[in-house]
């Protein structure tokens, strides 16, 4: 009666491979999360510093002249740069977002690329 029972099925190779291929989007997703995130960081650094450089152009008033205006200053522009970021910006984030997914692209061997291919 033991005999009659089949072995199970080996599935250890194709449930590997899901795994792998489950294991290779989640790792893909949390990279462009991370580069979204990244990009989004850079264009609020840049924002703010924007927003910096154009309030020097104006003259100081009384409420702004001393230490704790600057400083007021300084975290109201890192705030507007993180919102406008976060807002959509002005396109830096999706440029810097296409940028490195055309390197990526080109640095991928193509098929017709010999030094790609196996003897």
């Amino acid at each position: 009666m033991i005999h009659d029972i089949p072995p199970p099925l080996d599935s250890t190779g194709l449930s590997h491979s899901l795994s792998k291929g489950r294991v290779d989007q989640v790792e893909q997703s949390a990279r462009r999360g991370e580069l979204l995130r990244a990009s989004q960081e850079f264009e609020s650094y840049f924002l703010a510093y924007l927003m910096k450089v154009m309030r020097e152009t104006v003259p100081k008033g009384a409420l702004t002249e001393n230490r704790m205006g600057d400083m007021f200053n300084s975290f109201y522009d890192e705030e507007i740069g993180k919102r406008a970021a976060q807002a959509g910006g002005i396109g830096l984030s999706a440029y810097v977002l296409d940028s490195v997914a055309r390197n990526e692209d080109l640095m991928r061997p193509t098929i017709s690329d010999p030094s790609s291919m196996k003897s």
